[in-house]
């Protein structure tokens, strides 16, 4: 993999990987919409390697090139997501326009929760906590964990409320849904909870409904666990940082006294 850069977003080297992959299914549902699940069962039918947020902790670098895109800077699609056959979740369901345009022939799932209010609940109580500011204080001297909540702050921002212009929880998942379904045609778009199971998703995709129980991922308490670690490993950093702040200034006090106490012993003596 070539280095990003910031004149194009994200080069991979081809003769490196000759990957030819391309993104067959792109998901279109916000992150808490059972995406997890989702993303398990497409790679259960045979469309992975299947992109997820998760993929940008795996590798920094993917969020600093996310990060270029949420911002509006011009993008390689079909370069930034080589290798992956599906894609779920933030922050690629913020691009399903960009997405099918690189990838015209992708079919769209756009997964749903029971109500908007069932999703915005599941959603500030888990990954929106990386929006508090006290979140970014604490994480900032890690780099990897920096570049995550500056990815979430440009979906949060940009994206979920500066793209419909109002600062309503469940209305971002209204507007998602209406923003998807005007910009994708119909026979390409499947609308899908994943309480429907597996059949409405392999019929969609024109795969056989596979002798295993459709993956059911409930990971709040995972993400939960996730947070309150990062938190831990900012303040183990902040720690480390004034400790050694500190030992300096202490250290540059007292030679500067030992000095000052030099000067004054020859006019004693």
């Amino acid at each position: 993999m070539a280095p990003f850069t910031n004149n194009t977003l994200v080069q991979y080297d081809a003769k490196a990987s000759n990957d030819v992959t391309e993104l067959e299914v792109i998901g279109a549902g916000l992150c808490r919409s059972g995406t997890s699940s989702l993303q398990a069962a497409l790679t259960i039918l045979g469309f992975g390697p299947c992109h997820h947020m998760a993929s940008l902790f795996e590798a920094p670098e993917r969020s600093i090139a996310f990060l270029a895109a949420l911002k509006g800077k011009p993008t390689d699609f079909r370069a930034l997501m080589a290798g992956f056959r599906a894609t779920v979740d933030e922050p690629t369901c913020d691009f399903v326009a960009e997405l099918r345009a690189a990838f015209p022939k992708a079919k769209v799932v756009l997964s749903l929760r029971d109500s908007p209010e069932v999703w915005w609940h599941s959603c500030s109580t888990t990954v929106y906590r990386m929006y508090y500011t006290s979140y970014q204080i604490l994480v900032f001297p890690i780099p990897f964990l920096r570049y995550q909540y500056q990815v979430v702050n440009a979906i949060v921002d940009l994206k979920w409320f500066g793209r419909h212009g109002f600062r309503d929880g469940p209305g971002v998942y209204v507007q998602q849904r209406k923003y998807i379904r005007s910009i994708v045609p119909k026979e390409q778009l499947l609308e899908f909870n994943v309480k429907e199971g597996w059949e409405p998703l392999c019929k969609f995709l024109g795969v056989p409904v596979p002798d295993v129980p459709f993956p059911r991922t409930n990971d709040t308490a995972m993400i939960n666990a996730n947070i309150r670690m990062a938190k831990l490993m900012g303040l183990a950093a902040w720690t480390g940082i004034f400790a050694v702040l500190g030992g300096t200034y202490y250290w540059t006090v007292q030679q500067e006294g030992w000095r000052t106490i030099a000067n004054l012993l020859p006019k004693f003596f």
